[in-house]
């Protein structure tokens, strides 16, 4: 049985999934999560119905193989003292590669976790430099861009969706808006700007920061 509402407790969480967990899936990551607060003592408030689940809720999942610096969650849990010692105790019975940055408690009337933007990264190779900043500039000049969702049969117009893009040496960056329907995925610029994960060498795809 739960505990009384007035004993219910919302903490923000920021966490980084490293490289070595980038082939760990959302399902099995939200599983981890879950062991993890349990060995740590953390008291987690059920959902109601016959199959109750930890209420926790995340922003936009990582795509398979994609690494995140700054991934947020929301937990509701017995009220917490220490966010420090939490954050700790989270730490000492994590898995290797999932780190545990940030832990905070929110009011009653803070606002539950949207995602205004992502921003992520990739290094390119050197000799693609040159021929990838010229697209860039190319796209950044169109008022509209448009692609296709295949399952979805629509067309959408990514352009106004993409805040920042741009070249720092040979780190690829960019900043997308985060939408409720359909919208525009690192993928679709990857795609318009030639980088195959054949010619990007390797480079894996980073997450760096989730906007609120």
């Amino acid at each position: 049985m739960n505990p009384r509402p007035d004993q219910h407790c919302r903490i923000r969480i920021r966490f980084a999934k490293n490289e070595s967990l980038r082939f760990l899936g959302h399902r099995d990551l939200i599983r981890s999560m879950e062991r993890i607060f349990r060995r740590a003592g953390l008291k987690l408030v059920m959902s109601e119905g016959f199959h109750p689940r930890p209420r926790m809720r995340f922003s936009e999942p990582l795509s398979f193989g994609q690494v995140g610096l700054n991934e947020v969650m929301d937990l509701v849990v017995i009220a917490i003292d220490d966010p420090a010692q939490l954050k700790e105790r989270l730490n000492q019975k994590s898995l290797c590669g999932l780190e545990f940055k940030h832990i905070e408690i929110l009011k009653d009337g803070d606002e539950k976790l949207k995602a205004r933007s992502f921003c992520y990264e990739v290094v390119i190779p050197s000799d693609l430099r040159d021929r990838v900043a010229v697209k860039i500039d190319r796209f950044l000049a169109e008022k509209n861009y448009f692609v296709e969702r295949a399952r979805r049969e629509q067309t959408i117009d990514i352009r106004p969706l993409v805040l920042n893009l741009r070249l720092e040496g040979c780190q690829l960056q960019m900043q997308l808006q985060a939408t409720q329907d359909a919208g525009v995925r690192p993928k679709d610029i990857l795609e318009l700007l030639d980088l195959s994960i054949e010619s990007r060498r390797g480079s894996v795809l980073t997450r760096t920061a989730v906007q609120l």
